[in-house]
């Protein structure tokens, strides 16, 4: 009897020697950590230690463009080949990684389905909505929302000339209740109202911030997702009667797709969620999609809305020059009243180079959004990948290649976008460039459908942040709005841009 437990034993470690070594050996032609061969650790903490970017940016620096960052997975800032990967042809699939982002308990949505098929049917019905096709007033919808932060600005946070009353104002968190607010008054009619209390209503963003090191644990290690499902751990789960935090945003979405499927007083309204109803979404469906476009579609919005106004009011040279684009396109008409239209903003191109330059610098997407290599392997830089293997993107990376943006590519130089003065744009660069920098809102058949209400966000929240008052960068002026005394400044001391609206 103990020569068989012996014997077990020593059979049981042996497996798990053999299964260590076959791990270690999969992926050995591609440099990495040399714990990245035995173990996903070193993945999981450069996933949630908060500095994701600059881990994944440094892997490849020191070990290529694709580098091994656990036995299973590599992570490429290498752009041809996150094309290749997410192109409308390519026999990638999604991995495991995604099946944590099912933030309903229960449903799968357009993000966390890995089905392909099943993803490309909730594609071609959902991206009418999201395109405005069918949503006419969805501009509109976002001007609404912009004049509630204005109100929000000049009611709550109004200092006094004489510097005796002084509100700043955390701008970090106000854009993060403008972009929630967006999302749910062009999806479903009907705004969340952060900005009206100025503060979080649901306590959704204190409740969101305990689920995402929960994600990065689940995507890392997808075998721990089966966990949820034991009886005890399921009154820790959020749902629709929760009173706060995640589960109160799902109730508030389950009460506006309730209210499109009444058999009376059924609201009809052309907006995000009427156009997925027209094209066959089911109301679970529809339950499940409008709690990913609430999570997924507000906070990339507000990260690159952040790290926008940051980058321009901390750089006095860039905030002058793009506020002097604002007062000429202002004094030619190019600019409409009482708010700039997305065409018109589009228009701009020094606004259009601050855009990009931000997006380059900051990518708002977060997670290794990891594909699975098909059948037969994949040849990456001359090596190949087996199939099954997971390779995610590093964004940062990828835009952050010299060879690609040039020199200083850790500094925000808008120019970079623009020609200079008596030198032509060079266009092959251009195009490589922005299509890099496009790619962090997802390519081809991953895309983010979401694109174009962010682009519109961006383009017209910081020239009204202009337009309504003065703009400061902290104590030295940069330009102003003469016909009003109203003066915005920048306070130093904090990572995030605060601003104070000052009256006389």
């Amino acid at each position: 009897m103990v020569n068989a437990i012996w014997v077990l034993l020593a059979s049981i470690i042996g497996l798990l020697i053999v299964r260590t070594v076959n791990q270690a050996s999969r992926l050995a032609k591609f440099g990495g950590p040399w714990i990245s061969k035995y173990s996903r650790l070193w993945l999981f903490r450069a996933s949630r230690g908060g500095e994701m970017d600059k881990v994944f940016t440094n892997l490849n620096h020191k070990y290529g463009d694709t580098a091994r960052a656990a036995p299973n997975v590599l992570i490429t800032q290498d752009a041809e080949l996150i094309k290749s990967m997410n192109s409308v042809r390519s026999e990638f699939t999604r991995s495991d990684w995604y099946t944590a982002l099912r933030f309903h308990p229960t449903r799968d949505n357009i993000v966390s389905v890995t089905d392909e098929s099943v993803h490309a049917s909730l594609r071609n019905r959902m991206s009418p909505g999201y395109s405005g096709k069918e949503n006419h007033r969805m501009e509109d919808d976002v001007d609404r929302v912009i004049g509630q932060l204005f109100f929000l600005l000049d009611t709550r946070y109004t200092s006094s000339v004489d510097g005796l009353v002084h509100k700043p104002v955390d701008l970090a968190r106000i854009m993060t209740y403008f972009t929630l607010d967006v999302i749910s008054t062009v999806a479903f009619g009907k705004v969340f109202g952060f900005l009206e209390k100025d503060e979080d209503p649901f306590g959704y963003i204190e409740n969101l911030k305990q689920f995402l090191p929960a994600i990065q644990l689940f995507g890392t290690f997808t075998e721990l997702q089966k966990i949820l499902q034991l009886p005890f751990l399921k009154p820790l789960i959020p749902k629709s009667t929760d009173k706060r935090g995640l589960g109160k945003t799902m109730g508030f979405a389950e009460e506006r797709v309730g209210e499109r499927f009444r058999s009376h007083d059924k609201v009809v309204r052309q907006d995000m969620l009427q156009s997925f109803i027209t094209h066959g979404l089911t109301k679970e469906q529809l339950e499940s999609e409008t709690l990913v476009q609430i999570t997924a579609g507000s906070d990339s919005s507000a990260t690159a809305l952040r790290m926008l106004l940051y980058y321009v009011c901390t750089t006095p040279r860039v905030l002058g020059k793009l506020l002097k684009e604002f007062e000429e396109a202002k004094s030619g008409g190019k600019i409409s009243r009482p708010m700039i239209r997305d065409a018109e903003a589009r228009k701009l191109p020094y606004l259009q180079a601050c855009i990009r330059e931000a997006l380059r610098l900051y990518p708002p997407a977060t997670g290794i959004l990891a594909k699975q290599v098909p059948k037969g392997g994949f040849m990456v830089d001359g090596k190949r990948a087996p199939e099954g293997t997971w390779i995610g993107w590093n964004p940062s990376g990828m835009n952050r290649k010299a060879d690609t943006f040039g020199q200083d590519v850790d500094v925000f130089i808008p120019e970079r976008w623009l020609s200079s003065e008596g030198v032509p744009r060079d266009d092959e660069r251009y195009e490589k460039m922005n299509e890099a920098v496009n790619m962090v809102f997802g390519y081809g058949r991953f895309g983010c459908l979401g694109k174009g209400v962010a682009w519109m966000e961006l383009n017209k929240v910081i020239v009204e942040l202009e337009q309504d008052g003065m703009i400061w960068s902290g104590d030295k002026r940069i330009a102003g709005w003469e016909g009003e005394k109203q003066r915005w400044t920048v306070d130093g001391g904090s990572p995030l841009p605060q601003k104070r609206i000052t009256r006389e």
